[in-house]
């Protein structure tokens, strides 16, 4: 059985391929919001689909030990809305959590 983390990788990995076959005639991606900086992602956080709050986080925070336990968390809880087939990243967990996650793994990963 594959280790959890490995499990999100694929699922990670399974997104942007996705995303990547989303261009327009220029090769750029027409989906990525603009208001999305380079090195960052979108992710809505939330218990419920229709309270789900949108997040830009930086890249790097995919590596960090407590925000993968986020994400291992919530893939257990609900896989269909972590890897839902629009490639968003949900993270079904009260917004409160979130930002205490974030908060604790922002100094390392600034």
């Amino acid at each position: 059985m594959m280790k959890k983390s490995k499990l999100i990788t694929k699922a990670w990995k399974q997104m942007s391929s996705r995303v990547s076959k989303h261009r327009d005639a220029t090769g750029k991606p027409k989906d990525i919001p603009h208001d999305v900086p380079k090195g960052h992602l979108v992710v809505y956080v939330g218990k419920e689909e229709e309270s789900y709050k949108r997040f830009v986080i930086k890249i790097k925070l995919l590596h960090d030990p407590i925000f993968r336990a986020l994400l291992d968390q919530s893939k257990d809880e609900a896989y269909d809305d972590f890897t839902s087939g629009d490639s968003k990243l949900c993270i079904s967990c009260d917004e409160t959590l979130f930002l205490e996650v974030i908060r604790c793994a922002s100094p390392r990963y600034s």
